[in-house]
């Protein structure tokens, strides 16, 4: 498990727009709606202006710090600290750890959390004002709409069991096609991303979740801008 979280590990830190893979109809919805959003895809100096890229770039994330110093590239870090004799630590969030496991077991917290609270309807106590997707609504109906919008683009991306040549959506039955067959199970996310591990599959799919619901808010937004477009 250890060499496979390594390897989930090494995807994160390869850049903060790495995304992971969602149904096949998603992935052309991101194609069309940076395409009609963002004709350039970045800014004059490479950076992203894609809304999907972006948003997939506000998730949780491993950074080290050496001494006093963070740092964002492993690299850096790792000669960081042969360079001043600290030790590198692993940060997520708030928090820091020795141990890139426990970081990793970390950000999948993090991560899982950060969707449910993206998902999830906040309405003030004082100002009444309801945040969804990231934004503030003052019409309660309003609100209620995204997050149906939400969490239909959220259901539509699923886990499912992989055991040799075998597929099926029921752990319970993966476990026993693994114990006859002594075939390893792998967690497979949106019928594409697979993976042993069982903390990374819990990753991929808060990612993949996430993604998806940023496409649903994307394109609603493009459609509603040319709409407007057509009407002016």
């Amino acid at each position: 498990m250890k060499l496979l979280k390594r390897s989930a590990f090494a995807l994160l830190l390869a850049g903060a727009s790495t995304v992971f893979a969602v149904e096949s109809d998603a992935v052309s919805s991101e194609a069309a709606v940076c395409t009609k959003s963002c004709p350039s895809a970045s800014t004059a100096d490479g950076e992203s202006t894609c809304p999907v890229t972006v948003a997939m770039g506000k998730l949780p994330k491993i950074t080290f710090a050496v001494g006093d110093e963070s740092l964002c590239c492993s690299e850096m870090a790792k000669a960081k600290s042969k360079e001043i004799g600290e030790p590198v630590m692993f940060v997520v969030e708030d928090e820091k750890f020795a141990s890139e496991d426990k970081a990793f077991v970390a950000l999948v917290a993090h991560t899982e959390k950060f969707v449910n609270d993206y998902a999830t309807p906040h309405t003030c106590s004082v100002s009444g004002n309801t945040t969804i997707a990231g934004e503030s609504c003052g019409c309660s109906v309003k609100a209620g709409e995204i997050a149906s919008k939400i969490k239909s683009a959220m259901s539509k991306v699923s886990i499912s069991y992989k055991v040799g040549d075998e597929e099926c959506s029921c752990p319970t039955q993966a476990a026993t096609l693994a114990k006859a067959s002594g075939a390893a199970k792998k967690f497979v996310i949106a019928g594409e991303e697979e993976t042993t591990c069982d903390i990374t599959a819990r990753l991929n799919l808060a990612r993949a979740k996430y993604k998806a619901a940023v496409l649903a808010m994307t394109a609603d937004a493009t459609e509603k801008s040319e709409s407007e477009t057509v009407t002016n």
